[in-house]
């Protein structure tokens, strides 16, 4: 999604989901200083890490001046959702609202394989209609992050840029006060909340930017986003969690280790599809007691959701697959539906180059479009182009918007390398590469003993014909970031809702590999 104000209200009031991917080609413009929507490299890394928790303990949260959602948007509890998702409308897949979509699709499992109630669930829930990387059953990761950062608002939601609808654009968000030792107990039990899937918690270093992931910002006060009092606060109506680089909150320093465990698995809930329901014994109710020593889990029977003043939040279509009935979650079916069970993934990834063809000869000034392929046997994986000219990298950039293409734009004569990197939920890795030429502009040619001179004394000149200048911004429906993720073009705060090559194994705080004892006490 390109702004949260980019919500399609259909026919019979339902709602296309605002966080699917955007589907237009990434266009890449690589003149010296040009202005792309996404960094053609991944900026230094910057700011605290895990290891410096310690400095930050027992700081004070600041309160800072509210923010404000936007226009019709609505907070329930710890969620915002469209205005229309509050009041009952269901969240249907972009394939039933934006043909554009379509032309990248592949085929997967639909109502009648997902669904205990296949017959109830309403037209375009479940289409058995899927982007590339985002097929069922997938694998995912949680990212944990406890080190802050500067994140930005007006471009949607992409954990891997610090994007986040819920964001007050530019501004810094604090480091976690809580402590390393209570951080990596939090962690392990939100690892046990999700041990049921193939759903990963990291912690002490970011996945790369190519890995498909959600982060959640622990610590902080809900005044540092956008949101009112809560505390945790999560962007809803991502049914059937299509966005998959969501980003949500919890608001918890120096609470008790479950609680604490307990807020950041609901809000990391709400951003693959839960809504608020029943019941003091389950991470996904609303109004628990969050001070009580419980560990909570997610519930495993249809249980009624709650109604706040009078709205509901759910993914009611989501529902009655699942129950029959809109108004009750399971919130283990619907997890289920998505994501594969735990266990060992041995197939890698594939991805192949379709165009150009290896060896294709460019004119300055043409625009080159090249091509994917990619695959897994789950969904989840992600891709990315890098270029090469001359032998120095240009460009690093993820296909966000899951297109399956790029546009290269004002090439300088010279040799590329073209790599396409796809990575899946286990780090597994493939590439392939062509070799491109872009020859510049021939000069006049002469015959021996001749000038170039006409017989007035004019001369002859040879003259770049064509610039090929594009406007990355605009093509790609997003706003322009820097290297570091700031936005390039200013990108307003109205909105509301890092290197990254491949890793040497899974280095970035696995909790199977801690060997620590799991902490749920106080």
């Amino acid at each position: 999604m390109s702004s949260l104000t980019l919500v399609l209200t259909l026919a019979a009031a339902a709602v296309a989901n605002p966080y699917a991917p955007d589907a237009r080609p990434v266009v890449l413009d690589l003149r010296p200083g040009a202005v792309n929507a996404v960094p053609l490299l991944p900026g230094p890394d910057a700011g605290a890490t895990f290891a410096d928790l310690a400095a930050h303990e027992g700081r004070p949260v600041v309160e800072k001046e509210p923010g404000s959602l936007p226009p019709g948007w609505v907070q329930l509890g710890g969620m915002v959702v469209p205005e229309a998702v509050a009041n009952g409308a269901p969240v249907i897949s972009p394939f039933a609202a934006r043909p554009e979509v379509a032309r990248s699709k592949v085929e997967g499992p639909g109502a009648d394989d997902l669904c205990a109630y296949p017959d109830a669930v309403p037209g375009g829930v479940y289409p058995g209609e899927f982007r590339r990387g985002t097929e069922y059953p997938r694998r995912g990761t949680i990212y944990m992050n406890y080190t802050g950062g500067v994140l930005y608002n007006g471009m949607g939601d992409n954990s891997a840029e610090n994007w986040s609808a819920l964001a007050k654009t530019g501004s810094q968000y604090p480091v976690y006060t809580g402590g390393e030792e209570r951080a990596i107990a939090v962690a392990q039990a939100v690892q046990a909340d999700f041990a049921a899937w193939a759903l990963r918690v990291v912690y002490l270093a970011r996945p790369p930017k190519v890995l498909p992931y959600v982060m959640i910002m622990m610590g902080g006060h809900y005044s540092d986003t956008v949101a009112g009092p809560s505390g945790g606060v999560a962007p809803g109506a991502d049914c059937e969690d299509l966005g998959l680089r969501n980003v949500c909150y919890a608001f918890v320093n120096n609470d008790s280790t479950s609680n604490q465990a307990n807020v950041a698995s609901q809000e990391i809930g709400h951003t693959m599809g839960l809504g608020h329901t029943e019941g003091n014994d389950r991470v996904m109710a609303f109004g628990y007691d969050t001070y009580a020593p419980i560990d909570m889990g997610f519930g495993a029977e249809c249980t009624p959701t709650i109604t706040v003043q009078g709205q509901s939040g759910a993914c009611v279509g989501v529902n009655k697959c699942h129950c029959n009935e809109g108004e009750l979650q399971d919130d283990t079916r619907t997890l289920s539906a998505i994501y594969a069970p735990p266990g060992p993934d041995v197939v890698p990834p594939e991805i192949a180059i379709t165009a150009p063809e290896d060896g294709a000869v460019f004119q300055e000034g043409d625009a080159v479009t090249v091509k994917f392929e990619p695959w897994d046997d789950y969904g989840g994986y992600g891709w990315k182009l890098l270029v090469k000219h001359d032998g120095a990298l240009v460009a690093d950039v993820v296909d966000y918007n899951a297109a399956l293409e790029f546009t290269l734009s004002n090439l300088p004569s010279g040799s590329f390398e073209l790599t396409a990197l796809v990575m899946d939920q286990a780090d597994q890795t493939a590439e392939h590469t062509i070799t491109i030429t872009v020859e510049g502009t021939a000069a006049p040619t002469t015959s021996a003993g001749e000038t170039d001179s006409d017989s007035d004394g004019d001369t002859d000149a040879s003259t770049d014909a064509s610039t090929g200048e594009t406007d990355a911004a605009s093509e790609t429906g997003d706003s322009s970031s820097d290297s570091d993720g700031t936005p390039a073009d200013g990108a307003d705060d109205s909105c509301a809702c890092q290197s990254d090559g491949a890793p040497a194994g899974a280095a970035w705080g696995l909790l199977a590999l801690l060997g620590l004892r799991r902490r749920r006490g106080a």
